[in-house]
């Protein structure tokens, strides 16, 4: 069998539109997080749900650890924060960063549409990642549009919520 080329399945996968989160964890009163676009859900009973982390990066060590973790869906007005976690800052990611916490500790940042807080149900590594099945402990949601990625760059999806 066949394995498409790596760029060419990069190109293909860029065509298909998907929402932008951050998903955060912490450990040892540590708060971390990382831009993430695999994201789903999993069942309304219970709630659960899945996100994709790649395992070198060091926000996995963060969920694998403590698991624990809160995917925040970024308004489309948080660009910055979308490329803040998504490596344009290293260290104390969290500095002049307004947050909150639910049941599990992990950031909820502030001005996102939607937050899920879970806790670890379940890891299965697939390739670079790991697929983490969250039971989700809290959740809230407010209007507003969603941020969006599509063909390597980040879209105000302009989807407004009630």
């Amino acid at each position: 069998m066949s394995v498409p080329d790596i760029d060419a399945f990069r190109r293909a996968m860029r065509r298909y539109p998907t929402g932008v989160t951050v998903v955060t964890s912490i450990k040892d009163g540590e708060p971390r997080g990382i831009t993430v676009n695999a994201f789903s859900s999993v069942s309304t009973q219970p709630p659960a749900l899945l996100v994709c982390v790649n395992r070198e990066a060091r926000s996995y060590l963060y969920v694998a650890t403590s698991r624990v973790f809160c995917v925040n869906v970024l308004a489309g007005n948080q660009v910055e924060l979308a490329q803040r976690f998504a490596g344009g800052v290293r260290d104390r990611q969290f500095e002049g960063i307004a947050h909150t916490t639910a049941v599990t500790g992990a950031p909820i940042l502030d001005g996102v549409v939607a937050y899920f807080d879970c806790t670890v149900e379940a890891e299965h590594h697939a390739g670079s990642h790991s697929i983490f099945i969250g039971n989700v402990r809290a959740c809230g949601e407010r209007g507003g549009s969603p941020l969006g990625y599509f063909d390597g760059a980040f879209h105000d999806f302009g989807i407004t919520g009630a």
